[in-house]
């Protein structure tokens, strides 16, 4: 039995891995002619302080999250997809991308880059990609960074 994928679905945070999940995403949608959905979602777990004393720090976030996935979405575009849409959306990564993002979207594969926090911040709130491995409800593809030629 062949799978084939009709909306794919892509976590971005701007780092290498994510950047590298990008590029895969962008060729499964292309080989199963599918809608391809970039999202972002800005943690505020760690911002309830900050915003207490600065409410311009969302909007900031926003904005280059705006920015970050408009150029994703035209790197899908000038790649040949035609339906690309981008999303943000705030909370925590993790329950969002594991369960509201595939629902809202209809998406029946996500891929996510393996790593994008640094070793403290995993310590910290914990992998992401882990537990959206363990809850989503739909097909995974962990896109681990080349390696590096020393």
């Amino acid at each position: 039995m062949t799978q084939s994928y009709n909306t794919i679905l892509v976590a971005v945070d701007g780092s290498v891995g994510a950047e590298l999940a990008l590029h895969k995403a962008i060729h499964v949608a292309k080989r199963n002619n599918a809608r391809l959905v970039i999202a972002h979602v800005i943690d505020t777990r760690a911002l309830h302080n900050v915003a207490a004393f600065d409410a311009t720090v969302y909007e900031s976030l926003e904005k280059e999250a705006t920015n970050l996935l408009s150029n994703y979405q035209e790197e899908a575009r000038e790649a040949g997809i035609s339906d690309v849409q981008v999303l943000i959306e705030f909370g925590n990564p993790k329950t969002i991308l594991a369960h509201d993002i595939p629902k809202q979207t209809g998406a029946d594969l996500m891929l996510l880059g393996a790593t994008g926090l640094n070793a403290f911040e995993r310590l910290l709130i914990g992998s992401s990609s882990e537990y959206i491995m363990r809850h989503a409800t739909i097909d995974l593809l962990i896109v681990r960074e080349k390696e590096k030629t020393i």
